[in-house]
């Protein structure tokens, strides 16, 4: 198997720093020019947030951008120029993402349910390595390769107990992701029989959005223990921490703490998965760390009323761009980060914030201490909005527009997506449209 590029320093940004946020006044002249509701991202804080984290990690690690994060094609174009590779779970994100410039050698493919179709189109562009979550998948991905007579490799994605660090959203125990450490064993075991998959190493990962460095920390040990228990007598040529790493988005959030993280990725535990042989590949999937704190969502006010001694503020925005603020994908609702205009005086009043949608679910905020002089027309902007923000959310409940989004770079700023009426997504999808006949861009 080709070994990765050298990535390590190619684009890489600033180690250091914060990026920063771009004004209130400065939203407010976006919003003026494309209309709201939007997503405004800025790709200086892209850069220097990617900076930061390859300054953490060791020396040559593969930094692999999970599409899912947000799939725009400038956003991954973006993370391509700075030397990323991806992590990718379809068909779609797969051309997706070598359209954006990244090559089939810097992909990783995960997911707990491949189908037969999906795999063959790993062996046919030649990623680097598929992610295998099963026994019967890894046969089924042999059986596929000696079809088309291609080589693939694998890497055994681990599923650690339950009790070895934090779980959030069913990353460890029992769960459809990954496999123990028994069924690796055995599947290392009959590895010669499974040719021309070549197995080159293990995956785990960790958690979801955790600003906690103790976290990573016992869970990559963890994960380090295993892969020395599954390795002797064959080191891995490839090691892939996963991701986690999480970004400020609540209004009490901090933000992660990349030191200890570094100080223990650089120690003896993860030195030791070396043993006499040649370093291993080191490989994480980050993305919302590196997109999270790089967008905004905005949205105004349509209406203001008060009813049982509360304000509330209906916006032209709601959960069908922005899911991720009613507490989906975070398993937990906390009070988000929000501005609106200032407020004169100083006085301000406790609001609730809620959508256009006819449910009780569209709530954005709560009790967020706005201006007594809110009214209709004043831009609401929700921060920490990068990631899973429009392409993670029910974006056609209602038939409402899908939202534009803007990428800003330094005094400048282009549309990146355009806004899209419901009545165009409708007419795609007609079995009459021209593109139900066009084949797809990855090969079968």
């Amino acid at each position: 198997m080709a070994e990765l590029p050298d990535i390590q320093n190619a684009g890489a940004g600033a180690a250091g720093g914060e990026a920063a946020n771009l004004s209130y006044a400065r939203l407010e002249e976006i919003a003026g020019r494309y209309g709201t509701p939007c997503f405004v991202y800025d790709a200086a804080a892209m850069r220097q947030a990617a900076g930061r984290l390859r300054a953490a990690l060791p020396e040559g690690a593969a930094i692999f951008y999970p599409v899912k994060a947000n799939p725009n094609p400038a956003i991954v174009g973006l993370f391509a120029a700075l030397g990323f590779g991806a992590e990718v779970a379809s068909r779609g994100e797969l051309a997706l993402a070598m359209a954006a410039g990244i090559p089939a050698k810097r992909i990783v493919w995960s997911g707990p349910a491949k189908t037969d179709d999906e795999l063959a189109a790993t062996v046919a562009v030649g990623i680097y390595a598929i992610q295998i979550e099963s026994r019967g998948e890894i046969e089924r991905l042999a059986a596929i390769a000696a079809r088309l007579e291609r080589p693939a490799a694998a890497v055994l994605r681990l599923d650690l107990p339950q009790d070895a660090g934090a779980r959030r959203g069913d990353w460890a125990g029992a769960s459809s992701f990954g496999m123990d450490e028994a069924t690796a064993a055995a599947i290392l075991g009959a590895r010669d029989s499974l040719a021309p998959v070549e197995i080159v190493g293990f995956h785990n990962h960790p958690t979801s959005g955790s600003l906690n460095a103790a976290d990573f920390i016992r869970r990559f040990a963890t994960f380090i223990e295993a892969v020395g228990r599954l390795s002797k007598g064959s080191a891995p040529r490839f090691v892939n921490f996963g991701g986690g790493f999480g970004a400020p988005f609540y209004a009490d959030d901090r933000a992660l703490d990349l030191d200890p993280i570094a100080t223990f990725l650089r120690g003896p535990d993860v030195q030791a998965i070396t043993g006499d042989g040649p370093p291993p590949q080191l490989g994480f999937e980050m993305g919302r760390y590196v997109i999270g704190p790089a967008g905004w969502y905005l949205a105004r006010v349509v209406a203001v009323k008060r009813t049982a001694g509360r304000r509330f503020a209906a916006l032209d925005g709601g959960i069908h761009h922005l899911m991720v603020v009613s507490g989906t994908l975070r398993f937990l609702r906390r009070p988000v980060a929000v501005a609106g205009p200032p407020a004169k005086g100083g006085e301000s009043e406790p609001t609730e914030l809620t959508g256009p949608l006819c449910a009780p679910t569209d709530r954005l905020a709560s009790a967020v201490p706005l201006s007594t002089a809110l009214a209709p027309g004043d831009l609401i902007v929700f921060s920490g909005c990068g990631a899973y923000g429009k392409h993670a959310s029910p974006l056609n409940f209602l038939g409402h527009d899908w939202p534009p989004e803007i990428l800003v770079e330094g005094d400048k700023e282009r549309l990146i997506a355009r806004r899209v009426r419901f009545e165009e997504v409708l007419a795609l999808q007609s079995p009459d449209h021209p593109a139900a006949a066009e084949p797809g861009r990855v090969p079968p």
